[in-house]
């Protein structure tokens, strides 16, 4: 038992500061990758009738790709890549916010795109001048 306290403690230190925001926006690039999944191996009938299918696949490209990208940079602070991730994400969700306003979804799925992409300017503010995670002097 000591020994994975241990382990996961080495694991928790090799995340780059502060960790715990990381790992909760982690959380969320994990939450996206799903999204992203589900519009590529189930797409919605609503939206293909909006956008077609092949553009309906461009729009799941768009947020797994980016999902996986943030997932991937957020941990150990590569923020070149996670702006990138960003970027795609931010381009999913505006097409996705353009269909769901066209076809007049409820207001707690437009909400949820909102807050979703609010959480990306916000962690597009905090990474937009750096490269890589400062290193430990």
């Amino acid at each position: 038992m000591r020994f994975i306290v241990k382990l996961l403690a080495h694991w928790f230190s090799l995340i780059a500061e502060p960790r715990v925001i990381r790992l909760v926006q982690f959380g969320i690039y994990l939450c996206m990758v799903g999204a992203g999944a589900f519009v590529l191996a189930t797409p919605p009938h609503s939206f293909n009738g909006v956008l077609g299918p092949q553009l309906v696949m461009v729009f799941g490209i768009f947020v797994l790709v980016g999902a996986v990208f943030g997932a991937i940079a957020v941990l150990p602070g590569i923020w070149w890549l996670e702006r990138a991730g960003i970027l795609s994400l931010s381009t999913g969700l505006a097409i996705y916010a353009i269909v769901a306003f066209t076809l007049g979804t409820s207001l707690v799925g437009t909400l949820v795109c909102i807050a979703f992409g609010l959480t990306f300017v916000q962690r597009w503010s905090e990474i937009r001048r750096f490269q890589l995670a400062p290193k430990r002097g």
